[in-house]
């Protein structure tokens, strides 16, 4: 065995020397395929006991390749050389042609092969010609007989791929196939005018000169033919051209969309016609529900314009809600108010192509109407609004615009003019302060007295004039009778003044909730960031007798403890205990604790049926959250250490039906089975920030689950 056979033979098959089996081992953290490859008994010593086997079988190679290259001692070679040939060179080739006779004389010998710049440099000076013993012959011959016998007997599954032996790949050489272009298809080509070689692959024309790609660029650009086009380029020119797909945004609305299970008749009948609407002229015999989900749908999708505007109205109509009204000019709601005059009920969203002319237009052409709501109606400015309350507020008993100004003289006149409001929402606007906040509350100030008195001369003298009690026209400014004095919106159930964009102050607020807080059953504070614990505690809990839905989001200057005290004084006043609110709000009140969530289930238990604990993260955890499903624990501390203890089960939020805790951390799969064995109502609950909820989370007919990490839209 020479060096090159024991350089093979000590390495680990691929010419490279194999790493010591108690070489260097470096240990470290298990990853995930470590701990399954343990799980399956894949071990160390596993692989330990695959490399001894390994290194036996290269040693039994060895072994065997040294008694083969005994027996082709038996093989001899003659050669007769050109008398022009050199000794050195011919010495050089007697050599390398006597390994390859021993190649040939024997089937298990190892094969050597000479170097293709040997063989070019002998090729034109040397004939080698090779001459073997009788007896040698026939026993390569009988070799390799057994040997292909013993491949057809084994299945073709296991048949290995038939090697190339040194000769075959010497006769690829001279036909110009080399390894490389064999796995990858092609020849070796010399070209006709550089003399370069090649490598050419696909077909070639018999007959075609044989030239490399420079050269082929050149002969072309001489001969004038166009530029070659590639096979992609061609393809994408024969395609008809793709319309781009419009991206939609995932939201929690779109996830709502969609009912559990098989869609209805119905609902896919709704898809159909917003997807084809363009060839629609009238939706005809339709219920309202099916009409407001195709409003939301081609809302949604934008193609709500002065086009389509006329599917959704008519002389019937009593309600119409247009959820986006971006497209809709001054002409559309012109539109609306003359095909619709028996409306009641008017709700425009994102009309911000609404001004004081067109709020006009509405107020005078819909007489019946009740009930307005505007969002984004930004154009329209205070005088606008007060013109509208001076001629048409008497006969609102329904208020909401948000994203708009609404200043002082807009809520001004919306007091004196508006006295049968029941509901009223002023949200997110701009110019609505605590100054406007004080004109919901008495007493007002002698500055705002003499303010008020021209309005209240014009709402009292067109009262008279609708009664018909003034035979002769009086203007405000020559009435000298008595002046009404200020009133309150005695009928307003149901007041919304959530994120205002300017501080109100903790003096305004209590007076204004001293003020209407008995009569309500509504109150949204949501945003109110400056209002402090003698709100609640003081004016809140003193006048919140008929109130059902409390929304307390982001009154972040509330403590836990004042929170806390007011639910428990709730409880004692209660006229059933457990029977308290319906819709509590309380998110991004991250100072909120358990105990507070306690209080709450406590005083409201039996009655609430949606609760917004988004984002109270910071000292909530789990054992609050399971007081939702009754479980009241106390904290003890005994010699230093701190336990909790079940105090008492009570019922808890069994009338529960829509739940938020998303970005509440605390939240798991157990504390949700927990909180289900109880809430046996509960329909939806968002999760959106909650790692530890998984796709294993308990699951029941009827439940949906909004903004887990495992679902997609």
């Amino acid at each position: 065995m020479d060096a090159y056979d024991r350089a093979r033979g000590s390495g680990s098959g691929n010419g490279r020397p194999r790493r010591q089996a108690g070489g260097n081992t470096i240990k470290g953290p298990h990853s995930a395929l470590t701990d399954y490859l343990q799980e399956i008994g894949v071990s160390e010593h596993f692989r330990e006991r695959r490399q001894r086997e390994a290194e036996e079988r290269e040693r039994q190679a060895r072994e065997q390749e040294a008694a083969n290259a005994n027996t082709s001692s038996n093989v001899t070679m003659a050669a007769a050389t050109n008398a022009q040939t050199a000794d050195g060179a011919l010495a050089a080739d007697l050599q390398g042609e006597e390994d390859r006779a021993a190649d040939v004389g024997t089937s298990g010998s190892t094969r050597r092969t000479r170097t293709r710049s040997q063989a070019r440099a002998a090729a034109p000076t040397a004939e080698v010609i090779l001459v073997a013993e009788p007896e040698a012959v026939d026993v390569a011959v009988a070799a390799e007989q057994d040997e292909s016998q013993a491949v057809k007997a084994m299945p073709k599954s296991k048949r290995g791929k038939k090697k190339k032996n040194d000769s075959d790949d010497e006769a690829d050489y001279k036909e110009g196939l080399n390894r490389s272009s064999a796995r990858k298809g092609g020849r070796m080509k010399e070209c006709e005018i550089c003399g370069k070689r090649f490598l050419q692959r696909g077909e070639h024309d018999e007959g075609a000169r044989v030239l490399c790609a420079m050269c082929q660029r050149s002969v072309n650009k001489s001969h004038g033919e166009p530029k070659a086009v590639s096979k992609r380029a061609r393809e994408a020119v024969a395609r008809e051209p793709v319309k781009p797909k419009r991206k939609m945004r995932k939201t929690a609305d779109g996830l709502l969309e969609y009912e559990p299970g098989p869609p209805s008749l119905q609902d896919l009948c709704v898809r159909v016609i917003a997807k084809h609407l363009d060839q629609v002229e009238s939706f005809g015999d339709i219920t309202p529900q099916s009409l407001n989900k195709l409003c939301r749908i081609i809302s949604k999708m934008r193609l709500l314009d002065e086009h389509t505007l006329g599917l959704f109205l008519g002389p019937d109509k009593i309600a119409v809600t247009l959820y986006d009204c971006t497209k809709i000019n001054r002409a559309g709601i012109q539109r609306i108010a003359e095909e619709c005059a028996q409306i009641q009920s008017l709700d425009l969203e994102y009309c911000g192509r609404l001004d004081n002319s067109g709020l006009m237009t509405l107020g005078s052409h819909l007489r019946n109407m009740t009930s307005l709501r505007l969002d984004g109606a930004f154009l329209v400015k205070d005088q606008g609004w007060a013109e509208l309350f001076r001629k048409h507020g008497p006969r609102l008993t329904s208020f909401k615009v948000r994203f708009t100004g609404f200043g002082i003289e807009a809520t001004r006149a919306l007091v004196i003019h508006c006295p049968n409001l029941v509901e009223l929402r002023i949200s997110e606007c701009v110019d609505f302060d605590d100054d406007c906040l004080a004109l919901l509350s008495a007493p007002i100030t002698d500055y705002e007295e003499e303010k008020q008195e021209y309005e209240r001369v014009v709402r009292l003298l067109a009262d008279r004039n609708k009664k018909g009690k003034n035979s002769v026209v009086v203007q405000p400014k020559d009435y000298s009778g008595p002046i009404p004095g200020w009133k309150p919106l005695s009928a307003l159930s149901k007041l919304d003044l959530a994120y205002p964009y300017k501080p109100m102050t903790s003096q305004t607020t209590a007076r204004m909730i001293r003020t209407l807080g008995s009569q309500l059953s509504v109150l949204d504070l949501s945003g109110f960031k400056d209002i402090d614990d003698s709100v609640i505690l003081g004016a809140l809990d003193e006048n919140s007798r008929n109130l059902e839905e409390l929304y307390l989001s982001e009154c972040m200057g509330i403590s836990p403890e004042a929170m806390c005290e007011f639910f428990a004084r709730q409880r004692k006043k209660a006229k059933v205990p457990g029977m308290g609110y319906r819709r509590v709000g309380l998110k991004r009140c991250y100072m909120l604790t358990d105990s507070v969530i306690r209080e709450l289930v406590l005083h409201s238990g039996g009655t609430l049926r949606w609760l917004d604990l988004n984002s109270v993260d910071d000292n909530l955890s789990s054992l609050g959250l399971r007081a939702l499903e009754g479980a009241m624990y106390r904290r003890e501390v005994d010699d230093g250490k701190e336990t909790y203890v079940l105090a008492e089960q009570t019922s808890g939020c069994v009338s529960l039906e829509e739940l938020d805790l998303s970005w509440v951390r605390c939240t798991t799969d157990s504390v949700l089975e927990d909180i289900l064995k109880k809430c046996k109502k509960l329909e939806r609950i968002s999760v959106y920030g909650c790692p530890e909820v998984t796709a294993f989370a308990p699951r029941r007919p009827g439940l949906r689950y909004i903004g887990r990490g495992c679902d997609s839209l």
